[in-house]
């Protein structure tokens, strides 16, 4: 009787030692965190597990924190979500840095354009003959054309009809060609008030002689040299 009790309890102690090792197998099998759950750990180890929506994390060193630059990565650059954009960028650029709740969106701007200036454009005029008060006025610039007979000259004036271009006057001499520009008010509009205010005109007129080499003199600039 004494060995049958012996060969029993032998028996309920192998019996307890496979149970527990069943129970320890089955509670380590159990121990991995659901998919869901934040990993750390070693070096390499991903802050979150991918199939975690809006997870931007990648694998970084030592298992720092989530949302710290993974392993490549640095500051400013895309996808660390510090907000900077890419060097060499080109302007008007939108670059996306990273998605989900941390992402960050940033936008190189392009500079400034100047203004394009504004070129006054002159009012092109006729000779208006039978003006009264006629008088010389100075031009600003005579530009020949290529077949050197053509002149475009620009000229200050003032507000029609108190200022009419009534007549151009060109004398040609051995060394320069002489014009003169005359102006005055139309008779035909009575008496009048013309607010004083400068109008940038212009007259093309036609040379009786090809320019050559001689000079363009304006006439009603003061001692002027014709060269006759």
């Amino acid at each position: 009787m004494r060995r049958s009790f012996r060969a029993t309890v032998a028996f309920a102690v192998s019996l307890a030692v496979v149970l527990i090792a069943v129970a320890a197998s089955a509670s380590s099998g159990s121990s991995t965190p659901p998919p869901s759950a934040p990993v750390t750990g070693g070096r390499g180890a991903l802050q979150c597990k991918p199939t975690l929506e809006g997870c931007t994390d990648r694998p970084g060193p030592g298992g720092s924190a989530p949302g710290s630059p993974g392993v490549g990565t640095s500051p400013g650059s895309a996808g660390s979500g510090s907000g900077g954009s890419a060097p060499g960028e080109p302007c008007g650029t939108t670059v996306v840095n990273s998605t989900g709740p941390d992402g960050t969106v940033s936008y190189t701007p392009c500079g400034t354009e100047p203004p394009t200036p504004i070129v006054p454009q002159p009012n092109v005029v006729e000779p208006q003959p039978g003006m009264t008060g006629v008088h010389p006025i100075p031009f600003d610039t005579a530009t020949v054309g290529p077949d050197g007979r053509t002149v475009t000259i620009d000229f200050v004036s003032g507000v029609a009809p108190c200022s009419v271009l009534d007549h151009v006057d060109v004398r040609y001499g051995a060394s320069a060609v002489t014009i003169t520009l005359f102006e005055g008010s139309d008779p035909s509009a009575g008496q009048v008030a013309c607010i004083e205010i400068a109008q940038y005109e212009r007259v093309v007129i036609a040379l009786d002689q090809p320019l050559g080499d001689r000079a363009i003199v304006d006439g009603a600039a003061p001692q002027v040299d014709t060269g006759a």
